[in-house]
């Protein structure tokens, strides 16, 4: 069964920023999901992502516990994505064709962070 590490210190998001070599994990993240979409092996997802186990491991069960996934252990690793995760791809692909490139994310990234200070931090009128 795979667990999910949730540890969010800087030294694991560099780490897995290094795992990745350097990729987005956005896109990484979308990767897996396109490639899962249909269903796949954890070994073909590995491939077609260039991944390594130890990072498809905790993408996967990521993955999972935002259910964006389901895996079912047999003999082999079996994926799926699921209705949420085709969600979460279709909002992706909107988000990039509006922004126009296949390497703005870090605007969307910008975009985000914005949003979610304007909702710490409410506006008052005196």
């Amino acid at each position: 069964m795979l667990t999910c590490q949730s540890s969010f210190s800087i030294e694991s998001v560099l780490w897995r920023c290094l795992i990745t070599k350097n990729k987005n994990e956005v896109k990484v993240v979308a990767k897996i999901l396109r490639v899962a979409a249909k269903g796949s092996k954890e070994t073909e997802i590995m491939e077609r992502c260039k991944l390594d186990s130890m990072s498809i491991e905790n993408y996967l069960s990521a993955l999972t516990e935002l259910n964006f996934l389901t895996v079912e252990d047999e003999n082999e690793i079996y994926c799926r994505t699921t209705d949420r995760g085709l969600e979460f791809l279709n909002t992706y692909h909107r988000l990039r064709w509006l922004l126009w490139g296949k390497d703005n994310d870090f605007m969307l990234m910008r975009l985000l962070e914005q949003m979610k200070k304007r909702e710490q931090s409410p506006f008052y009128v005196s």
